[in-house]
């Protein structure tokens, strides 16, 4: 492949690395580089002594900032000051770059550029597998040394759909239990970045097949014992993963809108991830909520909404996700069959209303779990006309929620917590934040309007 790297930012670099030290443009950039495709972290090798030293004057030539990532194996960090691109250095892992490039984790990361003599170094026929779109292992014993790289190579074939070669997979499977001994951080990174990719579905179902899902969410495993019913076509777990699918499938005929909501940062990806992630769980509760009527064989799963919500808050938690990311994820799964239930009972404007002011920032993000939701149930009861019309009514959900988005007024704040506790001597206590929550639900019902209303209200409850 004719590759040269010559940048600006190449030439700077070159200047401050001493003579006689050698250095390597390695990994991600390179291959990013290949598919034309943009890259903000570079990784550089360096063969030398003493290479921190360096690599400090070439921070502060450039006014980036310098971060100490691993002191004894000499690897450090420069930031530059856009906040975006990243440069990472490290001592070469063995005699020569062969050496390092033999640890690294898939062959398609493991090309080197030589920045002094302008030479690409492929000894692991990286570019074959990428043109060819296969993520292959250099060596089982690095898959074992690092076990997140059983998650990472589904990240690669998320990410780029690439497939993953039957040898790795293997060792996939054969070292998936090692995840245990990873730090959630780590693995909630690499399954966000999985989640980001175009059809990040057909890689968690393959996921499911290898067992390397339940290493991940152990949770998810009783839903295997859940088959199909009258309702649903798919075993549970897989209807789970469909409702994922169905999100993607979807996602370009959304309105404008809809998209730009679901593409707006959200902790360290997307509102899109994110929804993903509560397709893949919004039916936590039903594997313990589930029975079966002895009259008519069907399957019930009430109140498995609350259930799930409730389950979700202790996994996203292991998982080290924050605060306002768990809430998220807790809110869809509580609400998901919400907009559906009202299509059916209550289309008035008072009701839609009120769903939209409980639902607020989500009230999108709970309407296309719904949608998803809808098109992942296929039993033999679903007549084309039920989805039909499910999916109808939801689409003008999303169409209403944009107008009274646009003419929407703040809720009214008829009392406060102070005066709830100065005029009824209430305590600072979850008393009062649980009058605080029921007076707010009694307004989006339309049951208090004045604030002569909200006294009386809380004198109620009193």
């Amino acid at each position: 492949m004719n590759m040269k790297i010559d940048d600006e930012l190449s030439k700077k670099i070159l200047s401050f690395i001493p003579e006689d030290m050698n250095i390597f443009l390695v990994g991600g950039f390179l291959r990013d580089k290949f598919l034309k495709k943009e890259s903000y972290d570079r990784d550089y090798v360096l063969i030398g002594e003493n290479i921190i030293p360096a690599v400090r004057k070439l921070s502060d030539s450039i006014d980036a900032h310098f971060v100490m990532l691993d002191e004894e194996r000499e690897i450090v960090r420069v930031v530059l000051d856009d906040k975006i691109n990243c440069l990472d250095f490290a001592k070469c892992s063995g005699e020569n770059i062969f050496d390092d490039l033999k640890n690294r984790d898939f062959t398609i990361n493991a090309l080197a550029y030589n920045l002094r003599e302008n030479v690409l170094i492929d000894t692991e026929n990286s570019l074959d597998d990428l043109k060819r779109g296969i993520i292959r292992a250099v060596d089982e014993k690095n898959m074992k040394d690092d076990p997140l790289r059983v998650l990472r190579a589904y990240r690669f074939s998320s990410q780029l759909g690439y497939e993953i070669s039957n040898e790795t997979i293997n060792m996939l499977v054969k070292y998936k239990h090692l995840l245990k001994h990873v730090s959630h951080e780590r693995i909630n990174a690499e399954f966000m970045k999985l989640l980001e990719g175009e059809k990040s579905a057909d890689v968690i179902s393959e996921m499911k097949d290898s067992g390397v899902l339940f290493e991940i969410f152990p949770e998810l495993k009783a839903q295997m014992s859940v088959p199909p019913n009258l309702h649903h076509h798919l075993w549970l777990i897989d209807h789970s993963i469909e409702t994922i699918r169905q999100i993607e499938e979807n996602f370009s005929s959304q309105p404008d809108f809809v998209k730009a909501h679901l593409l707006e940062a959200f902790g360290s990806t997307s509102r899109y991830s994110y929804l993903k992630l509560s397709a893949l769980l919004h039916d936590l509760g039903k594997p313990s909520t589930w029975t079966i009527e002895e009259e008519t064989g069907r399957h019930r799963f009430i109140k498995h909404d609350e259930v799930g919500a409730q389950m979700a808050k202790p996994i996203l938690r292991r998982l080290k996700f924050g605060n306002a990311q768990i809430a998220y994820v807790q809110k869809l799964i509580k609400h998901h069959i919400y907009p559906s239930q009202l299509i059916k009972s209550d289309t008035s404007e008072r009701a839609i209303n009120r769903m939209y002011r409980r639902l607020d920032n989500e009230a999108i993000d709970v309407i296309l779990l719904a949608e998803a939701d809808r098109l992942s149930a296929r039993g033999v009861e679903i007549t084309q006309d039920i989805v039909d019309n499910n999916i109808s009514g939801l689409k003008k959900l999303l169409e209403g929620y944009y107008e009274f988005k646009k003419n929407q007024k703040p809720l009214e704040k008829l009392l406060s917590g102070t005066e709830i506790m100065e005029i009824f001597g209430v305590p600072q206590s979850p008393k009062l934040g649980e009058l605080i929550n029921s007076l707010k639900e009694a307004q989006l019902d339309g049951d208090v309007v004045t604030k002569d209303d909200a006294l009386e209200y809380i004198k109620s409850l009193l």
